[in-house]
């Protein structure tokens, strides 16, 4: 009888190949895509005073606004200034020679590969620009933000012990802290994906949901409306090893201090006039076929004997809703949240 490995030659097999990539992005959660026609222009930012200012009142609390007859009335005016953006392109590009797509066993596809890699670059860069721009806590003003503490009597999340560990009464200080800063309730609260587990396992919560059927929980046990405010994990996960080196992964999102961090915001469901939003991205679109979003390109390098692919974005990440020193406003950062 011959020996098994002289009857079967290994081959690769068609059913399984394995590759890593994130099961999804967030950051047009946080910053939605605001689509433009042009790489740069301005936009108009009315005064927050104008419209959210109280008429005065006279010692018997009468207001301005108060017109007796035969007489005009009280007039005001209100002011504009103009915010700008510049959406740059970002890019990768990636050969494949045609020896590769010849001699590729099934079910390799070196296009299609490649075009995942370049996408999945991309992409993840675009999630680091926002996540970097959310986590930094100089964004915020000192009414915006709160650092959560270790110990006994610490108010982390992860201080179940501690009389002090409130995630509810953190949520409503923030949720506060936003209100009286564009007038706007939030609706949005994204989690980097360790404060969320930690979060989930919290006392507080545990009683919340434990009468809630698995469908209404997000995969890490937190209710998806909590508090009114929709739940967002980032799970985004990043290699933070030098080049060269082995892989060591790593969360995305994180405050900058790269402790577990929990935004609460406000985010505008679609892009309009006269509204605010905690951010935006701001999309142009290609310079070549005036398509928005990831746009892939494809062309032959004969000498090569192979073909190049493009993959391409034009995009510019903004706070919108910020104070007069371009402090966010409209979101507020809660950060060492697990320790």
């Amino acid at each position: 009888m011959p020996a098994l490995s002289q009857i079967h030659i290994d081959q690769a097999l068609t059913n399984l190949s394995v590759l890593y990539r994130n099961a999804s992005y967030v950051a047009d959660q946080a910053f939605p895509i605001l689509p433009v026609n042009k790489r740069s222009n301005r936009y108009f930012v009315y005064r927050k005073e104008d419209f959210l200012s109280a008429s005065a009142t006279s010692a018997s609390g009468v207001p301005a606004s108060l017109r007796r007859p035969g007489t005009e009335a009280a007039e005001i005016d209100y002011g504009l200034s103009t915010s700008n953006y510049y959406a740059e392109e970002y890019a990768y590009r990636g050969f494949v020679a045609d020896a590769e797509v010849a001699v590729a066993d099934n079910p390799l596809q070196p296009d299609m590969d490649q075009t995942i890699q370049l996408t999945e670059r991309l992409m993840l860069d675009n999630e680091i620009a926002v996540a970097n721009m959310v986590g930094k806590r100089a964004n915020y003003p000192g009414s915006n933000k709160n650092v959560l503490t270790t110990g006994a009597s610490g108010t982390s999340w992860a201080q179940y012990a501690s009389v002090n560990s409130l995630p509810f009464n953190d949520i409503k200080n923030a949720k506060l802290a936003v209100i009286k800063g564009i007038a706007r309730e939030p609706n949005t609260m994204l989690l980097s994906v360790d404060a969320a587990r930690t979060l989930a396992d919290h006392p507080n919560v545990k009683d919340l949901v434990k009468y809630t059927h698995q469908d209404a929980l997000t995969i890490s046990g937190l209710p998806k409306v909590m508090r009114g405010l929709n739940v967002v994990e980032g799970a985004v996960q990043k290699n933070t090893a030098a080049e060269g080196a082995a892989y060591a992964g790593g969360n995305l999102w994180q405050a900058d201090d790269g402790t577990a961090m929990a935004l609460i915001f406000y985010r505008a469901e679609t892009p309009t006039l006269r509204a605010v939003s905690f951010g935006y991205t701001f999309e142009a679109p290609d310079d070549a076929t005036g398509a928005r979003g990831l746009s892939v390109r494809r062309w032959r390098e004969e000498k090569r004997k192979g073909s190049m692919i493009e993959a391409a974005f034009l995009r510019d990440w903004r706070l919108i809703a910020i104070d007069g020193g371009g402090l966010a406003l409209g979101g507020y950062l809660l950060s060492s949240v697990t320790v």
